[in-house]
C-alpha cells in the first residue's frame, strides 16, 4: 500500500472519530452577553453532563478589559453561577487572564439551570458579586 493512500485513510479515520466523539459528547453550546462597558468582550460556555448527573461547565474568554480598567479597586475576575429559582449567587472561581487577554475556567455543578455572570472583583474570594459585569448568561433555563 503506498504511504499517500495510508495516510489518507489515517486521515479518513480521525476525521469520522473525531465526528463521532463530537456527536457523543452530548454539549451545549452558548455564547455569552458582553456588558455595557466591556462591548468587544467575548465568551463561550461548553456544557456537558458527566457520569454522576452533575453538569461540566467549561468557559473560555477573550478580548477582556484588565478588571483595574473597569475600576481601580479591580484586581481578578470571578464566574458566578445562579441556580434557577433561587436569588444566591455561587462563587464557582477565580477567572485569570494570560497576557492576550483569554481566559479559560472549567467547573462542575449539579444544577441543570442557572444564570451565570463574570464580574470584576477586588480579590477572588468575595461573597457577592460586583455590579462590574462583563459577561452573562442564562444556561438551561425557562425563567
Amino acid at each position: 500500500m503506498k504511504i499517500q493512500n495510508v495516510q489518507s485513510m489515517v486521515l479518513m479515520v480521525v476525521m469520522a472519530l473525531g465526528l463521532v466523539l463530537s456527536a457523543c459528547s452530548g454539549a451545549n453550546e452558548y455564547r455569552m452577553e458582553s456588558g455595557q462597558r466591556t462591548a468587544g468582550a467575548e465568551g463561550l460556555l461548553s456544557v456537558s453532563s458527566d457520569d454522576n448527573g452533575n453538569r461540566v461547565v467549561a468557559l473560555s474568554v477573550a478580548h477582556l478589559p484588565r478588571p483595574g480598567q473597569l475600576d481601580d479597586s479591580m484586581a481578578t475576575y470571578v464566574v458566578w453561577i445562579s441556580p434557577e429559582g433561587t436569588n444566591y449567587n455561587y462563587n464557582v472561581g477565580q477567572l485569570r487572564l494570560a497576557d492576550d487577554r483569554t481566559g479559560a475556567i472549567t467547573f462542575t455543578t449539579p444544577f441543570p439551570s442557572f444564570s451565570m455572570l463574570v464580574t470584576a472583583e477586588s480579590h477572588s474570594t468575595v461573597l457577592a458579586p460586583s455590579d462590574q459585569v462583563v459577561l452573562k448568561r442564562e444556561v438551561g433555563s425557562s425563567r
